[in-house]
């Protein structure tokens, strides 16, 4: 991930728990690590709860722009959620790289349920 957060046009990247503990992240401003992956795990967990208010799936993606940033963040397993936070001109490529890295976090995930290791 911090390969993927050292990019000029991204300013934050977390992997959390879905009730916001930080698994692992990249953050240009540090001290903004806890908040960015408490507040956008809980912009995911909103967005699940009027979806399912409403019966709907769960949303693939959680949006939020300002005229020069977006903020995707993405469900990754019943647990956990994806965060990033970079230029607005870069959201496609942002969403294919999440699909990217959420497809490797899945196949880890997976590795791990055959070997036994999760419960």
């Amino acid at each position: 991930m911090e390969d993927y957060g050292s990019d000029k046009d991204v300013d934050a990247i977390a992997l959390t728990s879905k009730n916001g503990v930080p698994i692992v992240s990249h953050v240009k401003k540090e001290r903004e690590n806890e908040s960015f992956s408490t507040l956008s795990a809980t912009m995911l967990g909103a967005g699940e709860v009027v979806f399912s208010g409403f019966e709907k799936q769960k949303p693939d993606f959680v949006v939020g722009h300002s005229d020069d940033s977006v903020l995707l963040i993405k469900g990754v397993g019943p647990d956990m959620a994806l965060s990033i936070l970079g230029d607005c001109d870069r959201e496609k490529e942002i969403k294919k790289d999440m699909e990217e890295m959420v497809s490797k976090i899945d196949e880890l995930s997976d590795f791990s349920e055959i070997r036994g290791d999760k419960k």
